[in-house]
């Protein structure tokens, strides 16, 4: 918190030394941390300087810091996908992936399976199956369910609720000390959403991080 708000003091500093041009510029540098395909159009996992500085997505479950957090014994993963020159605000698709962090968890090379676990209420993205724990309580009621996770998928523009999905995760490489890894994920919600079926593959790049 504390180095996040350290960063965010220096940008500001760093921008009223700038012409409005060269602050519009700034503000609208893009960091791309993955991309994904859904129904086989390209989507992008990316944030800009502005949205950070501005927290304009504070209502995303996990902000928007591309951050893996463990939290309570539990991994969450987002996905935060648009088009590369997305205007509307709302027209985004957010996944949030959530399985079990064990001691050795994550295991390079591994396959996390992700299941449609119905006895999960996975909220929508104003209050979350992160933000309500109820699969962290889920994982302690029921230890012989620790060996796959769930996933929801909130769908653009209306983001009501998360629709489940299944497939898998895996994380292809990383580092323990940096807390840097890679992963890569195949998701499908098959019967879930009664509309259309979505199919969903994509990499991420992030930061495992630990919160209380």
């Amino acid at each position: 918190m504390k180095r996040s708000l350290g960063i965010l003091l220096l940008t500001m500093s760093f921008m009223t030394l700038l012409s409005s041009c060269e602050k519009k510029e700034l503000l609208n540098h893009k960091t791309v941390y993955g991309e994904a395909t859904i129904n086989n159009k390209t989507y992008s996992q990316y944030t800009t300087i502005g949205e950070g500085v501005s927290n304009k997505y504070w209502y995303l479950p996990l902000g928007v810091d591309n951050h893996f957090i463990i939290k309570e014994g539990v991994c969450y993963l987002q996905l935060f996908l648009r088009d590369d020159e997305e205007k509307d605000a709302e027209n985004f698709w957010l996944i949030l992936i959530g399985c079990r962090a064990d001691a050795h968890f994550p295991i390079v090379g591994k396959e996390y399976e992700i299941v449609a676990e119905n006895r999960v209420d996975l909220g929508n993205i104003y209050n979350s199956f992160y933000w309500s724990g109820k699969l962290r309580d889920f994982y302690r009621d029921h230890p012989e369910s620790e060996s796959y996770g769930i996933a929801g998928l909130s769908i653009p523009p209306t983001h009501e609720k998360f629709i489940p999905l299944d497939g898998s995760i895996q994380f292809l490489k990383g580092d323990a000390e940096s807390g840097e890894y890679s992963i890569s994920y195949h998701l499908r919600s098959e019967d879930h959403a009664p509309d259309e079926t979505y199919r969903i593959v994509g990499k991420l790049n992030g930061k495992l991080k630990m919160v209380d």
